[in-house]
């Protein structure tokens, strides 16, 4: 018998029961903090690929929209200068403003 129990307290490093469990609940914390971590991540990522995405769509309908006005037409065919003026005095502006 006291053999078996000196080999037992070796294996567990001369620890008893409840002093080995204590590792446990440490390594429990360090994954519940790894798992949030990695949750906080991914929401941050996915929050810039939401925003990325929006900015994508708003420059396609400003793109779609500056379109539908380029290609408009008077009655007898000819290009509307109303907004190819306007779109040349916002370049102007904007080439100036930098």
């Amino acid at each position: 018998m006291g053999e078996n129990e000196t080999k037992f307290e070796n294996q567990t490093n001369g620890r008893c029961g409840k002093e080995r469990n204590k590792g446990v609940p440490s390594l429990q914390a360090l994954y519940e903090r790894k798992h949030e971590e990695k949750e906080k991540a991914r929401m941050e990522k996915e929050a810039i690929i939401a925003a990325k995405k929006e900015e994508r769509e708003r420059a396609k309908a400003r793109r779609n929209s500056t379109r539908e006005k380029m290609f408009k037409r008077t009655q007898k065919g000819q290009p509307v200068m109303k907004y190819r003026i306007e779109h040349l005095l916002e370049t102007i502006g904007a080439s100036t403003n930098h």
